[in-house]
């Protein structure tokens, strides 16, 4: 494998010294995790990189602090340095200030998927055999979760298969609904959705809603309604309570054939029973009633989305909208909404704006016009700017 060659290079043996305990700067330049984590963010040197990183394994908030562990990595995978990336993880599994850390089967686990990141799959199968001979924790089918989504996210469908049937046994744990909720992804992403099926009927625990979930996914990207509805009546039949995901699938399925009204009766029922919806809930109804040429209802919606108070509109909400206004015509609603869209300090939908633009100049409102230009120039920059530019000259102004 290619890749494990990289770790076969003299050149970048990783030096004995690199692990003592010894060469820990104790007096490192950064005195808080805020200024390691900024240092981290801005700097574009892999090994420079690699050096803030050890140099900071002494702070305790930043041993626990996932996200600058998974941003350094992935900055080091992408500058092509995997051996920096094995480097400085050897060092987190070996170094005598993590001793407490290495009790945590959770802190193993993020080295895995730390690995799995960078595409270093060896590596990561390593990690859990070093966990699984030393012991340094319980081990749990989470450690089985961890490797199984290894395989899975790094697109190794046929290992995973073979790791189900021996690494539950090595580990010494029972496979739960969770496990094999993995597997039945494995096929999804293959689009093998009989075989998927098939999984579910032969898998020997029972399914629970997330396990219907996986499949009520594959056949909405399939288009597969008649596959979705039988699905979705078995779930009915069992007395599952849906979830979040579970709504939000049914109502992505109801706006894919335009029976919007029916996606917002959905909507009601997840408020009524106490279940806060998310953005996607909203956007997904709102999407719907405007390809659908119902920007009443689809307004709406967003009204609701504003009283019920569980999320937000985001961007991609009131672009939806105005990009619908205008090629509906309604200039004095994309008016409106091109003004919240600014209040908000987003930057306007391009098209949809000169499309507003061209709309009042055409109707001769010419003046409102030119402050929607005006108010353009101000949130464009570089290319954006420059196309805005030759838009404004084109036009009577």
């Amino acid at each position: 494998m290619a890749m494990a060659s990289i770790f076969k290079n003299p050149k970048l043996a990783i030096p004995k010294s690199f692990f003592s305990t010894q060469t820990l700067n104790q007096n490192a330049p950064f005195p808080s995790f805020k200024a390691a984590k900024s240092a981290i963010i801005s700097e574009k040197s892999p090994e420079k990189l690699a050096e803030i990183f050890q140099q900071c394994s002494h702070l305790p908030t930043f041993l626990r602090h996932r996200p600058i562990y998974q941003l350094s990595i992935r900055k080091l995978a992408r500058a092509n340095r995997l051996d920096l990336v094995d480097r400085l993880l050897q060092t987190q599994k070996l170094h005598s200030q993590n001793a407490p850390a290495l009790k945590s089967e959770g802190y193993w686990i993020r080295l895995i998927m730390l690995y799995s990141n960078a595409g270093m799959v060896p590596q990561a199968l390593q990690t859990l055999e070093d966990l699984s001979q030393n012991r340094y924790s319980n081990v749990s089918e989470k450690s089985l979760c961890a490797i199984l989504t290894v395989y899975l996210n790094n697109g190794m469908f046929e290992q995973i298969h073979d790791c189900f049937k021996t690494i539950p046994v090595k580990l010494g744990v029972k496979p739960t609904v969770v496990s094999h909720n993995l597997i039945l992804k494995s096929f999804v992403k293959e689009n093998k959705i009989e075989s998927a099926r098939e999984w579910v009927e032969k898998m020997g625990v029972s399914p629970n809603i997330d396990t219907y979930n996986i499949l009520l996914g594959a056949y909405l990207k399939n288009g597969d309604d008649n596959g979705f509805d039988r699905v979705m009546k078995e779930v009915l039949k069992k007395d599952l309570e849906g979830n979040l995901n579970t709504y939000n699938l049914r109502i992505s399925r109801l706006c894919k054939s335009k029976e919007c009204a029916r996606a917002k009766k959905l909507l009601d029922e997840m408020v009524s029973k106490g279940m806060k919806p998310n953005s996607a809930s909203y956007n997904t109804i709102i999407d719907g009633f405007c390809r659908t040429g119902d920007l009443e209802s689809a307004r709406k919606v967003l009204d609701k989305m504003l009283s019920d108070g569980y999320v937000s509109p985001c961007a991609f909400t009131y672009y939806t909208l105005i990009r619908s206004m205008v090629n509906e015509g309604e200039l004095d609603s994309a008016l409106e909404m091109s003004r919240e869209i600014i209040k908000r300090k987003w930057v306007p939908p391009f098209e949809a704006m000169e499309g507003l633009v061209k709309g009042l100049v055409e109707t001769s409102r010419s003046e409102e016009a030119k402050q929607v230009v005006e108010k353009m120039k101000k949130r464009l920059k570089g290319d954006a700017l420059e196309s805005w530019g030759k838009i404004e000259a084109a036009l009577p102004l």
